[in-house]
């Protein structure tokens, strides 16, 4: 048995309010790029549900530029580290790794050899390095700052140039190569976030929190003007996080913390387009740019927003998950719904393109999701339920307390039962109508196809199985107890004929649901915790995925016939569901929702 990944549908760009983001761009003008956790994603510009992944840092990943030859990316970490790595083979291949700086790397630039770095960002004594791409050799010494430096820009032409901003008010020009200390300019306000070489290297740009935007000649240094100050009226009313060229080097593209974007005009000296955002926190600009005929923006809330100069507002939105997924289900209308640590649920279309869930959403991580009919039901830490309907993916007003932390959901056509850490509860319209304590803390709950067993999962090791009679759970007589470790997921086959339970040990047992007895045991390949599992529609094949950030696919009539799929998400795969009976989906801690066609023998 064998599989292949047939999509990714991708996490969005990570941010912190206060500090610019930096996204990238292939020479050839087809892909972006930028970082979330440990991943570097590319994606397509013109299709951006196109999208592939880098996943080798050991650290979390701040920033990622691809060489102007197309053939090598770039990117540093948290750590201080710049690993060099093959864009055009499938494997990505390491060049180099390469030690810069003792802290967080927050920009990078290559110059037009596609042989030299600059990497910059918040060190300790040192705050920048300049260096061969395939040696690590030093090829200059970025000095002159006393803070932590925000971006870098090299001038692609002879004479080489390079600038550096930084928090400590500074733009600092360099001559190369080697890259030597030529000038420190001392314009700016407040910190500065961003600086831009033209493509044809005869002005530079610098922006920064004292909402300035300076123009400067790129061989010199010189002061040209503040273009920020000739149309003050139009000017940003907050912090300038970011600044892109256009390809004909007479416009520039401004993101703002004030909630806008704008486009200048250089040679008439004034605001062609002001792009407008919702009045939140969470549209505030921090990052962006302008490659080709594609102008994007980026929300502090990861929103990609594509941009035209004929529109005030964005004409397209991507939208995605910054923090780890940690819910996730499917509706009936194969709308995928996933839950994040944030509290944020979006729903998935089958071409990939999300939208958040409408109405007010949890206020801390999402704990499990699941669907019957025409509704989804989630649970978060917030110790709340709520409600989502289906055809307008939008949750209803009822927010129902649970008093506890739930840790598992079922639904009938009428109930919603609850596995919180003190007892079970079983709740209809919108109010708690009974509950039960429960001998030791649950940890997974499902329910069976005829709506009339409930098997809970416990801490004990144990399922314990009740009877729901009508309004009513009676706890049996039987109990099932192979497992060795906490119970951390549990499933009914669709033909109910089957139970499924896993576990924090990384094994799963499927027992008969007639005779209560263990009917598989032989599936103990995940090396820690279970964390979700999931039937195949006909009942054959189960998916599971574990901490151990794989996932395998298991066939009931060959137990010791499995599909794995190693390494299926950084850190950890938190959601499994199958599609068909050939194709899964998963989620995991990176963010993304991955889909997986499978080859059965």
């Amino acid at each position: 048995m064998s599989f292949t990944r047939k999509s990714i549908f991708a996490c969005a760009p990570t941010t912190t309010r206060g500090e610019a983001i930096q996204l990238g761009s292939d020479p050839k003008g087809e892909n972006f790029l930028y970082t979330n956790g440990k991943s570097v994603i590319i994606r397509n510009l013109a299709n951006p549900t196109v999208a592939t992944e880098y996943t080798e840092h050991s650290a979390h990943a701040t920033v990622a530029r691809y060489s102007p030859s197309g053939y090598y990316v770039a990117s540093g970490d948290i750590h201080g580290n710049v690993r060099i790595w093959d864009v055009t083979q499938e494997e990505k291949i390491l060049k180099n790794e390469v030690k810069v700086i003792a802290g967080k790397i927050k920009d990078l630039a290559w110059d037009s050899e596609s042989k030299r770095l600059i990497a910059v960002g918040s060190g300790k004594e040192r705050y920048g390095r300049a260096f061969l791409y395939d040696t690590g050799s030093s090829v200059g010494e970025i000095s002159g700052h006393t803070k932590s430096v925000n971006s870098v820009s090299i001038r692609q032409q002879r004479p080489f140039r390079a600038a550096t901003g930084s928090d400590d008010f500074s733009v600092v020009f360099l001559h190369g190569v080697p890259y030597k200390h030529n000038l420190t300019i001392r314009d700016h306000a407040g910190f500065v976030q961003g600086v831009e070489f033209s493509p044809d290297g005869e002005r530079l740009v610098t922006v920064g929190s004292d909402k300035k935007v300076f123009l400067y000649d790129g061989k010199t240094g010189s002061k040209l003007l503040c273009l920020s100050d000739i149309v003050a009226t139009d000017s940003h009313k907050g912090s300038i996080y970011a600044v892109s060229w256009s390809s004909d080097n007479k416009q520039l593209l401004t993101s703002s913390g004030d909630k806008t974007a704008k486009i200048w005009d250089i040679e008439a000296q004034k605001v062609v387009q002001t792009f407008c955002f919702s009045d939140t926190i969470d549209d505030q600009q921090v990052g962006n740019l302008w490659q080709g005929e594609y102008i994007i923006s980026l929300s502090l809330s990861g929103d990609i927003n594509y941009l035209d100069q004929k529109s005030p507002s964005p004409v397209k939105v991507i939208k995605g998950h910054q923090k780890a997924i940690t819910a996730f289900t499917q509706s009936k209308d194969s709308t995928l719904f996933t839950g994040s640590y944030d509290g944020r649920i979006y729903a998935w279309n089958t071409d990939g393109s999300a939208n958040v869930v409408g109405g007010t959403s949890h206020t801390n991580s999402v704990t499990q999701l699941t669907s019957q009919g025409n509704k989804v039901v989630s649970v978060g830490m917030d110790d709340t339920v709520r409600t989502i309907d289906v055809d307008v993916k939008s949750f209803s007003t009822s927010v129902i307390p649970t008093g506890a932390l739930p840790k598992g959901v079922a639904v009938t056509e009428n109930k919603i039962i609850i596995a919180t850490i003190n007892d079970i509860q079983i709740i209809c319209n919108d109010k708690s109508i009974f509950n039960i304590k429960v001998p030791s803390t649950p940890g997974a709950i499902a329910i069976n196809p005829a709506s009339t067993e409930i098997a809970v999962g416990c801490e004990d090791c144990k399922v314990r199985i009740y009877k729901l009679n009508e309004d009513k759970l009676e706890e049996q007589e039987d109990k099932l107890s192979s497992n060795r470790g906490a119970i951390t997921a549990i499933a009914y086959s669709p033909n109910g004929s089957l139970l499924a339970v896993g576990d924090a040990q990384g094994k799963i047992y499927v027992y008969d649901t007639g005779s209560k007895q263990v009917k598989i045991s032989e599936w103990g390949f995940h090396t820690a915790r279970i964390y979700s599992i999931a039937w195949s529609p006909d009942s054959l094949h189960l998916v599971s995925g574990s901490l151990d950030t794989n996932i395998y696919v298991w066939s009931v009539e060959k137990p010791s016939s499995r599909i794995a799929i190693k390494g299926a998400h950084q850190v950890s795969v938190s959601g499994v569901t199958f599609l068909d009976n050939n194709t899964v989906s998963s989620v995991g801690q990176d963010a993304c929702l991955k889909t997986w066609e499978l080859q059965h023998p």
